[in-house]
């Protein structure tokens, strides 16, 4: 399997989707890019606690 990569910018405007169809993405590719970094000095991202939301934001969450 490929390596799990975002291209950021596509210079010519004229985007190659591999896979070409959404059919065609597996479970595996999906997976790849929801897995922990094999990476000692990484970190993981600690998002603060909102407690003061209302229920309208948090059913949206």
């Amino acid at each position: 399997m490929q390596g799990c990569r975002a291209l950021l910018l596509d210079k010519d405007k004229s985007p190659k989707w591999e896979p070409s169809k959404l059919e065609l993405v597996s479970k595996q590719m999906v997976d790849c890019y929801f897995a922990p970094l094999d990476d000692e000095d990484w970190e993981d991202l600690k998002l603060p606690v909102r407690p003061n939301l209302t229920s309208y934001a948090i059913s949206k969450l």
